[in-house]
C-alpha cells in the first residue's frame, strides 16, 4: 500500500490530525461490567459519558506532547509512520515524522488553526494553507467535523486497557446506517484525562481500510514554547500557496476541458450510467481531472486522467492485460471494486467501479482506440 503524494496528502494529513475528533455520534445507553483484580465487578461508566467527555477533552486539553504511530492497513499491506506531536488547546499542532515504512511523507505539518504549513524535505517544498476565516467561523468548523466523523454510531464500553503505559476505557463504535463515515471504531479512552490514546477505524474504500492512531508516550499540561506552534521554511524552499491550487466541477465535459491542460476522453460507459459531474483539480504534482458516472441505484463509475504518475491510494497486487496495444493493469479491490490502469503520452488514466472485468476493458478501448 502506497500513499499519494498529491494535495491529497494535505488532506490526509489534515485529517489524522483531526481523527481524534469522535463526533456526535448516535450513543445508546449500553455499558459493561468489569472485573478487577480481587474478581469483583467495578461498573464501568456509559459510552455515551465516555464520549461526551472525551469529546472535551480533545477540544480542551491545556497541552500535549507525545510519540504517535499512524497505521494504515488493508487486506494486502501494511504502512506505518511515527510522529512526535505536540496540542496546545483546540487549534494548534505541530506533528514531525520520526520514521516512516513510506519514503515519500509530509516530514513537519504546523497549524494555528487558521494557518497550516506541510513541509517535504526530500523535495524541500513547504506548502502554505490559510482559512479565510475569524475565530467564531473556526469554532463553528470545528463542531461541524466533531458532528460527523464518528455521526450515525451507536457506541458500547468493553472494558479496560493500558496505552502509553496509562489506564484507558475501551469504547466500540459500529455503523447505524450506511451513512456512517467508518464500518466501525474503537476507542482507547484515557481514564484521568478522557483524552483519547488509541483509535481504530475501518472504512471500506471497495477494500476494507483501517486506519490506527496510537500514542506510544504522552504527557499532558507541561509547557510548551510558542515557536513549536510557527513554521519558517528554509530559505531555499519552494513554498506554494494552496490557494493557488484549482479545484472546479462541471457538468459537461466539453466546459470542464476547457479547465484543463490536456484532452478529457469521452468514455463509452453503460448505457444505465450517467455523466453525475467532471472535476479538474491542480495540485502538487500537477493536474488531474475525474469523470463520475452514476447508474440509478447510485453505483459510481470513474474515469480519471492525471499528470502525475505516481501509484494509486491501495497498491495490491495487479493483473497484467492489453487494451488494444497498450498495457494496462487491473486491480482488484474487496469483492466489489475493479480498477483498470495504464499510462500513455505522459498522463495516466484510471477507470473504477463495480463493474465486470470485461465491461471495465470496454470502456478503457474507447479511450485508447
Amino acid at each position: 500500500m502506497t500513499i499519494r503524494r498529491p494535495l491529497a496528502v494535505a488532506a490526509v494529513a489534515l485529517l489524522l490530525v483531526t481523527a481524534g475528533c469522535l463526533g456526535a455520534v448516535g450513543f445508546g445507553d449500553e455499558s459493561g461490567d468489569d472485573t478487577d483484580e480481587n474478581g469483583t465487578e467495578d461498573e464501568l461508566p456509559d459510552a455515551d459519558e465516555l464520549v461526551e467527555r472525551s469529546i472535551q477533552a480533545e477540544s480542551s486539553v491545556e497541552t500535549l506532547h507525545g510519540v504517535q504511530t499512524i497505521t494504515w492497513a488493508d487486506d494486502d499491506e501494511l504502512v506505518s509512520s511515527t510522529h512526535e506531536v505536540w496540542q496546545r488547546g483546540a487549534n494548534e499542532y505541530r506533528m514531525e515524522l520520526l520514521e516512516s515504512d513510506e519514503p515519500e511523507q509530509i516530514d513537519v505539518m504546523v497549524s494555528s488553526g487558521t494557518t497550516t504549513w506541510l513541509y517535504d524535505e526530500a523535495d524541500n517544498e513547504a506548502v502554505k494553507t490559510e482559512l479565510d476565516i475569524d475565530q467564531a467561523e473556526l469554532d463553528a468548523l470545528n463542531d461541524d467535523l466533531v458532528d460527523s466523523v464518528y455521526a450515525d454510531m451507536s457506541a458500547t464500553v468493553d472494558g479496560t486497557d493500558t496505552v502509553a503505559d496509562r489506564d484507558v476505557y475501551v469504547v466500540d463504535l459500529a455503523a447505524d446506517g450506511s451513512d456512517a463515515m467508518y464500518d466501525d471504531a474503537t476507542l482507547w479512552i484515557d481514564q484521568e484525562t478522557h483524552y483519547p490514546l488509541k483509535q481504530d477505524s475501518t472504512m471500506s474504500m471497495g477494500a476494507e481500510m483501517t486506519i490506527t492512531v496510537e500514542f506510544e508516550e504522552v504527557t499532558f499540561d507541561e509547557p510548551i514554547d510558542d515557536d513549536r506552534f510557527a513554521f519558517e521554511p528554509p530559505a531555499d524552499a519552494e513554498v506554494i500557496d494552496a490557494d493557488d491550487f484549482t479545484f472546479e466541477q462541471f457538468d459537461e465535459i466539453d466546459d470542464a476541458e476547457a479547465a484543463a491542460p490536456f484532452d478529457l476522453p469521452e468514455p463509452a460507459v453503460p448505457a444505465e450510467y450517467g455523466l453525475e459531474q467532471v472535476s479538474v483539480s491542480e495540485n502538487m504534482v500537477g493536474w488531474s481531472a475525474s469523470l463520475q458516472y452514476t447508474d440509478e441505484s447510485d453505483t459510481f463509475l470513474t474515469v480519471t486522467v492525471a499528470e502525475d504518475e505516481s501509484e494509486p491510494i491501495l497498491d495490491p497486487d495487479g493483473d497484467p492485460i492489453e487494451v488494444g496495444d497498450t498495457d494496462a493493469i487491473l486491480r482488484e479491490f474487496g469483492t466489489d471494486m475493479m480498477a483498470l490502469e495504464w499510462e500513455d503520452d505522459g498522463l495516466s488514466y484510471t477507470v473504477s467501479g463495480d463493474l465486470e472485468r470485461e465491461e471495465l476493458v470496454e470502456i478503457a478501448l474507447s479511450i485508447v482506440e
